[in-house]
């Protein structure tokens, strides 16, 4: 049993590859917005009602990394809490175990392009979301990455870091950290910290770019190491702090 004394919550503010042959620019011949552009993008998006009505979330996972269905349902209280959307769906499906673990951000997207279904359309913005079956290329004995979101609409939790980091004894839950994981990563997708929803106010931490300086926020770096995380499980699931939720409104979100 491997013990992890780090949790990172990392995002990855890269430019993504074509997930499909009409969205090779990043939008399609009817000018919606693509699912193949750079993280925070689409906060407006994601957040507002204005130019898609409902949001729809494509959860593929391989073979023995399936995410628990508590997680699934909090993610789903959060997005509903934090965006306007009418409608929110999602799409599960399992796929075979992927080789090449530890996976680097070019190789999830490789996967993401090989197996993502569900795209933006006149109505509807989706997001995908893979859990992976192995670790992050790069991990070090003191920074373990649990999620990374890569794209304007893309997600990657690694299912299987979490996995081994709740089988040890005094852990957290497999779902408290997946689900703090997700909220995380879908806060970068919204633009979170200053990455596509502008900051009402100077709350970004100056050590950790794209990450919240209020003390318990859901954005905080200190999410990603394991003595701050276990810190806020203890208190339940960390939520948004007041700066970030402002951010969030004012770019059309709740």
């Amino acid at each position: 049993m491997k013990t992890f004394k780090f949790l990172c919550l990392a995002s990855l503010f890269i430019f993504g590859l074509s997930c499909s042959d009409d969205q090779e620019n990043g939008t399609n011949e009817n000018q919606i917005p693509g699912n193949n552009l750079s993280l925070g993008q689409s906060a407006h998006d994601l957040l507002a009602n204005d130019i898609f009505t409902q949001l729809e979330v494509e959860i593929v996972y391989a073979e023995g990394f399936a995410p628990q269905e508590n997680s699934l349902i909090q993610l789903k209280n959060f997005l509903e809490q934090r965006t306007f959307k009418t409608n929110i769906t999602y799409i599960e499906r399992q796929i075979s175990s992927p080789s090449g673990a530890p996976y680097s951000i070019e190789e999830i997207r490789a996967i993401e392009e090989q197996h993502r279904t569900s795209f933006n359309t006149e109505n509807t913005i989706s997001v995908f979301v893979f859990f992976a079956n192995g670790d992050r290329e790069g991990n070090q004995e003191n920074q373990i990455t649990l999620g990374t979101a890569y794209q304007n609409t893309s997600i990657v939790i690694f299912e299987k870091t979490i996995q081994d980091l709740t089988q040890n004894l005094g852990a957290p839950s497999t779902s408290s950290v997946e689900v703090t994981t997700l909220t995380h990563e879908f806060g970068h997708l919204f633009g979170l910290v200053d990455v596509g929803s502008p900051m009402q106010t100077n709350h970004e931490d100056q050590d950790s770019q794209a990450h919240c300086d209020i003390e318990n926020c859901l954005m905080r770096a200190q999410a990603e190491f394991a003595g701050g995380v276990m810190g806020m499980l203890g208190n339940g699931i960390p939520d948004l702090g007041p700066e970030c939720i402002a951010d969030l409104q004012a770019n059309g979100g709740r």
